[in-house]
C-alpha cells in the first residue's frame, strides 16, 4: 500500500507538470490549451486526494527523493499525517476549480494567453503541494517563493487595469515582507542545529533555549500570519483576491492561505514542541481581532469578491482562535482539550476551503454573466441564474455557520474549545478570556449572517437594477459542475462529520496522543464525557416534524388555494430604485461602528426648497482605521526616511569618490 501511495503521488506531480508544459506548447490554440491544462490539473488533484486518503487511512508516511541539489540540499517529499491532511484539502479544491476553469477561462479567448494562464495555474498548484510536502528548509523556501511569485503573476493577468497593478504591487511587497520573517526563523534554527532539514529541527527542539523558542515563534507567526491574511497584516487580501481571475481567487483564498496554517503548525508543534502560555494568548488575541475586524470590514463591502476576501481574514481569525486554544491547553498539559482545539482548527481549514472556494466560484459566475461584481448593479439574478443562486446560497449559509452545513460543525467545535478555557482552566484570567472569546465568535457569526443576507438578497433577489443584470444568463455546465461538487462537500461534511473526524484524528493523535474519533453521522469530541452531535439526525427529525405538521394542516384545513397578484405599492408601479441597496442595508451597522470604519458622509440637496428638494444625493465613504492610523503613517515615515537617504545618492562623482576613500580608510583601520 505504501508503494502504491508513493506511485500515486509521483503520478499526480507529473500530471501537473504535463498540464503546465502541455498548455504552454499549445498556447496558440486556446481551446486545446484550456482542455490540456485543466483536465491535467483535474486528474492531478484527483490522484493527489486519493494519495492523501491512503496515507491517512494506513497512517504510514511516504518519502520521495526527487533531486540532490547539493550535498546538504535534497529535494525530498515527505507526506506524514499533517502533510497528508493538507494535501487532501489542496487536491479536493483543485479538482473542483479545474472543472470550473474549463468554462470560466473561455472568457479570455482572444484576449489573453489561455495557455500561459493554464500553465501558471498548474505550476501554482504544484508549488502549493511542494510547500506542504517538502522536508527541507531550503526546498521549502524555494517552493514558498515560487508559490508567491506564481500567484503574483496570476493576480496580474489583467495588468492593463490600474487597480490590478496596484493590487499586485501591494501583494508582492506584503508576501516578501512575510518571507523575510520566515527565513529569519529558519536561520535561527539552523544556527542551533547546524542542519537544514526538518527532521533535525524536530530532533533538536528539546535542546533549544526558551528565549530562542520565543524568538522563532514570533518570527514565524508574523511571517506565516502575513500570508494567512491575519489582521493587521491583511492589506493584500482585499486587493489581490478581487483583482485575480475568479478561479485563481478561489485557489488563493481557499487553499493558498492555508499553507500558512500548515507552516505555523509545523513550526509550533514539530520544531518547537509547544511553548509558553503567552504563545497561545498572542495567537488567540490576534485570532479574535482578525475574526471581528475582518467581518466588520466585510459588512461594508458592496463588491462581492472584496467581501469574500475580508471574510477570509475573518475565518483565518477563527482558525487562529482554535490554534491559540490548542497552544494554551498544551502549555497547561491538557492533551484531550488540546486535541479538541486542534481538531476544530483542522476541521475549519477543510470547511473554509470548500465553502470559500464555492463562494468565489459563485462570485466569478456572476462576474462572467454580468461583467460586474458590484451588488448594487445587480438584483433579480435568481430568475436568470437559478443554479448559481442555489450554490451561492449554500456556500453563504455554510459561511454563516447555519446547520446542517459544514461551517457549523467546525465553528461549534471551536466554540466548545473556547468555553473549555473558562470551565477547565483554573485561572480567573482564562475564565474571563474564554468567555470573551466565545462571545466574540458569537458576534462574528451574527455579522456574517447579516453580510450573507445582504450579498445574496441584493444580488439575487428583487428586481434587476441595470441592463447587466437583465441580460444575465446561467453559466456553462462545467462551471455549474465545479460549483456543485463543492456544494455537495458542504452538505456531506456537515451531515457526516465523522468522515472528517477520522482524518483530523490522525493528525491530532500524532501530537496529543488522544483519539477523537466519531461514527459517520456523529461528531464525538470526547470519549471521557460522551458528548456528541449528529446534524444528520437533527435534519431527519426536523424534516419529519415538518412533514407531520404539513400533514396535520392538510387534514384540518384542506387543500390551499393560492392566488398570485402584483405587490401593492400605493397605486404606483414598482421600480428598482425603490429597493434596498447593499449600502442602505449595511448602513445601521456602519453607523454603530463608524469610528472603526472612518466614515465620511456628504449630503447634497438640490432644489430651491429644503423640504421639497428635486434631488438628494447621499455619499458615504469609508476609510478603515487600520489603514489610516497604521499603514499611512508607516508609509509616510518610510517615504520621508527614503528621501533623507537619497541625499547620499546625489549623482555627484566627487561625493561617490569620497565615500570610497572613507570606506577604504575605515577598512584599513579595522584590519591594522
Amino acid at each position: 500500500m505504501e508503494d502504491f501511495a508513493t506511485h500515486l503521488f509521483v503520478l499526480s506531480l507529473f500530471l501537473f507538470i504535463f498540464g503546465a508544459f502541455g498548455a504552454l506548447c499549445f498556447s496558440r490554440h486556446a481551446k486545446l490549451a484550456n482542455v490540456l491544462a485543466h483536465c491535467s490539473s483535474f486528474l492531478g488533484g484527483l490522484v493527489g486526494a486519493t494519495t492523501a486518503v491512503l496515507v491517512l487511512s494506513t497512517k504510514q508516511s511516504i518519502v520521495v527523493t526527487a533531486w540532490v541539489i547539493m550535498s546538504d540540499v535534497v529535494l525530498r517529499f515527505k507526506i506524514d499525517m499533517l502533510s497528508a491532511y493538507f494535501l487532501f484539502v489542496v487536491s479536493l479544491v483543485t479538482v473542483a476549480v479545474s472543472l470550473y476553469s474549463l468554462g470560466y477561462v473561455t472568457e479570455y479567448y482572444g484576449k489573453k494567453s489561455v495557455g500561459l494562464l493554464g500553465s501558471g495555474l498548474n505550476l501554482f498548484v504544484l508549488s502549493m503541494i511542494a510547500v506542504i510536502t517538502v522536508d527541507h528548509s531550503v526546498s521549502f523556501l524555494i517552493a514558498w517563493e515560487l508559490m508567491s511569485l506564481l500567484s503574483f503573476f496570476l493576480v496580474m493577468v489583467e495588468h492593463e487595469k490600474a487597480e490590478t497593478r496596484k493590487a499586485g504591487y501591494v501583494y508582492v511587497v506584503m508576501t516578501h515582507f512575510g518571507t523575510v520573517f520566515i527565513i529569519l526563523s529558519f536561520l535561527i534554527l539552523f544556527f542551533f542545529t547546524n542542519q537544514l532539514d526538518f527532521s533535525s529541527f524536530t530532533q533538536m527542539a528539546a535542546h533549544l533555549p526558551a528565549s530562542v523558542k520565543n524568538i522563532v515563534f514570533l518570527l514565524s507567526f508574523i511571517g506565516f500570519g502575513t500570508k494567512a491574511g491575519m489582521i493587521p497584516l491583511h492589506v493584500w487580501l482585499p486587493r489581490a483576491h478581487p483583482a485575480a481571475p475568479s478561479h485563481v481567487s478561489a485557489l488563493m483564498s481557499a487553499v493558498m492561505i492555508k499553507t500558512a496554517i500548515y507552516g505555523l503548525l509545523r513550526v509550533n508543534y514539530d520544531f518547537l514542541k509547544g511553548g509558553a502560555t503567552w504563545w497561545g494568548a498572542v495567537v488567540l488575541g490576534i485570532g479574535i481581532l482578525s475574526a471581528v475586524f475582518g467581518i466588520l470590514f466585510g459588512v461594508a463591502e458592496n463588491d462581492m469578491k472584496r467581501f469574500l476576501a475580508f471574510s477570509s481574514a475573518e475565518n483565518i481569525g477563527i482558525i487562529f482562535m482554535g490554534l491559540g486554544a490548542s497552544l494554551l491547553f498544551r502549555s497547561y498539559h491538557e492533551p484531550l482539550l488540546g486535541a479538541l482545539a486542534l481538531t476544530a482548527l483542522l476541521y475549519h481549514v477543510l470547511n473554509h476551503a470548500i465553502f470559500k472556494g464555492l463562494l468565489f466560484m459563485g462570485a466569478g459566475s456572476v462576474l462572467y454573466a454580468t461583467h460586474t461584481k458590484n451588488i448594487n448593479e445587480l438584483g433579480g439574478l435568481i430568475r436568470f441564474m437559478p443554479w448559481t443562486a442555489v450554490f451561492f446560497l449554500i456556500g453563504g449559509m455554510s459561511l454563516a455557520a447555519f446547520p446542517p452545513f459544514n461551517g457549523f460543525m467546525s465553528e461549534w467545535a471551536t466554540f466548545q474549545s473556547l468555553l473549555h478555557l473558562s470551565f477547565s482552566l483554573h485561572s480567573p484570567i482564562w475564565k474571563t478570556v474564554g468567555g470573551l472569546a466565545a462571545a466574540a465568535l458569537g458576534l462574528t457569526g451574527a455579522l456574517v449572517a447579516g453580510s450573507v443576507v445582504k450579498q445574496f438578497g441584493t444580488a439575487f433577489l428583487a428586481l434587476p437594477r441595470t441592463p447587466h443584470a437583465i441580460k444575465a444568463k446561467e453559466v456553462p455546465l462545467v462551471m455549474r459542475l465545479g460549483m456543485g461538487m463543492l456544494a455537495c462537500g458542504v452538505v456531506v461534511f456537515g451531515v457526516w462529520p465523522g468522515l472528517v473526524l477520522r482524518m483530523t484524528n490522525t493528525a491530532a493523535e500524532s501530537y496529543f496522543h488522544q483519539s477523537l474519533t466519531g461514527r459517520a453521522m456523529l461528531y464525538v469530541p470526547f470519549h471521557r464525557s460522551g458528548e456528541s452531535i449528529s446534524l444528520g439526525g437533527i435534519a431527519i427529525i426536523f424534516f419529519a416534524i415538518l412533514l407531520l405538521l404539513i400533514a396535520v394542516l392538510r387534514a384540518s384545513v384542506g387543500k390551499s388555494n393560492n392566488h398570485y397578484d402584483e405587490t401593492w405599492n400605493c397605486g404606483t408601479p414598482l421600480v428598482p430604485s425603490m429597493e434596498y441597496t447593499g449600502t442602505s442595508y449595511s448602513h445601521p451597522v456602519l453607523m454603530i461602528f463608524k469610528r472603526i470604519y472612518g466614515i465620511k458622509r456628504k449630503v447634497d440637496i438640490q432644489g430651491e426648497y429644503t423640504y421639497y428638494p428635486k434631488r438628494i444625493r447621499h455619499r458615504l465613504k469609508t476609510e478603515a482605521i487600520i489603514e489610516t492610523k497604521l499603514y499611512r503613517p508607516l508609509i509616510r515615515g518610510t517615504v520621508s526616511l527614503s528621501q533623507r537617504l537619497r541625499t547620499i545618492q546625489n549623482g555627484n562623482l566627487q561625493s561617490y569618490l569620497a565615500y570610497m576613500i572613507i570606506t577604504l580608510i575605515v577598512l584599513l583601520l579595522w584590519i591594522r
